[in-house]
C-alpha cells in the first residue's frame, strides 16, 4: 500500500475534505480502519495567493520534503496550483497525480465533451486548467469576466472559511444556468471549496466535484497494490 502526500493549506477547508474522503471511503469499502497513510505538507496559503500560485520551486521544495518523509507519490488540494504542474512534475523524485487529469477522465466517463468551469479568478482567466481538459478533447466554456468576480469573491471572503451562505448558492446556481445555455452539458466544480457549497441535488446538469474526484484517484493508486492482491 502507498503512502500518500497531500501538499495543504491551500486552503486548509479542502485539506481537511481530502482527509476525511480518502479515511472514510477505505473504511466505506473495507470496513476496517487500515487505510494508506498519509504525510501533509501545509503550505502558507497567504503566500501563494501573493504569489498567483506560480511559485514552482517552492512546490517542488515541498514535494521533496513529503518524498522525504515517506510519501510515495502527491497530490494537491488545489486546482489552482497545478498551473505549475507540467513544469514541476518533470522534474519531482515521487509522481504527483493531476486534478485535471483525473477529472478529465470522469468527464469523459460521463460521455461530456462540453463543460463548464468554476473556479477562482486564478483558475478561469488563465489557461492551464482549459488546456489540460483540451488535451482530453474537453471544451470548456468560462463565466463572464463580471460572474468570474463574484465566484472568486465568494470562494475568498466565505468557503475557505467553510462559510456558506444561501444567497451565494443562489448567485453560482444563476451563473451555471448560463453555462448551461452557452452548451455545457457539465459543471466542472474547478475549486476544491465549491463543493462546500454546491451539491448534485441543487443543480440539473451534472457536477464534476474535483475535491471527490481526486481523492478518489490518490485513494485508487494508494491501494493499486491490495487491489491487485484481492
Amino acid at each position: 500500500m502507498k503512502k500518500i502526500g497531500i501538499l495543504g493549506g491551500l486552503g486548509p477547508e479542502s485539506t481537511i475534505a481530502y482527509y476525511e474522503y480518502i479515511t472514510r471511503e477505505y473504511y466505506r469499502r473495507y470496513s476496517n480502519y487500515a487505510y494508506p497513510e498519509i504525510i501533509i505538507y501545509s503550505l502558507s496559503f497567504q503566500e501563494f495567493i501573493d504569489s498567483e500560485y506560480e511559485s514552482s520551486e517552492k512546490i517542488k521544495t515541498a514535494i521533496e520534503n513529503l518524498h522525504r518523509a515517506g510519501a510515495d507519490f502527491v497530490i494537491a488540494a488545489c486546482n489552482s496550483i497545478h498551473i505549475v504542474y507540467e513544469e514541476v512534475s518533470k522534474n519531482i523524485p515521487i509522481p504527483w497525480l493531476s486534478i485535471i487529469d483525473a477529472t478529465a477522465e470522469k468527464i469523459k466517463k460521463n460521455d461530456i465533451n462540453k463543460i463548464g468551469l468554476l473556479g477562482t479568478i486564478f483558475t478561469m482567466g488563465k489557461s492551464f486548467y482549459e488546456k489540460g481538459l483540451s488535451q482530453h478533447r474537453i471544451e470548456t466554456i468560462i463565466p463572464s469576466t463580471d460572474d468570474q468576480k463574484k465566484i472568486n469573491n465568494i470562494i475568498y471572503k466565505e468557503l475557505v472559511l467553510n462559510e456558506v451562505r444561501d444567497d451565494s448558492k443562489r448567485t453560482i446556481l444563476k451563473i451555471v444556468e448560463k453555462l448551461r445555455h452557452k452548451g455545457a452539458q457539465g459543471i466542472v466544480l474547478g475549486c476544491t471549496e465549491l463543493p462546500f457549497l454546491v451539491k448534485q441535488e441543487d443543480i440539473n446538469i451534472k457536477i464534476f466535484n474535483t475535491t471527490i474526484i481526486h481523492a478518489q484517484k490518490a485513494l485508487d493508486f494508494a491501494l493499486e497494490e491490495k487491489l491487485d492482491k484481492t
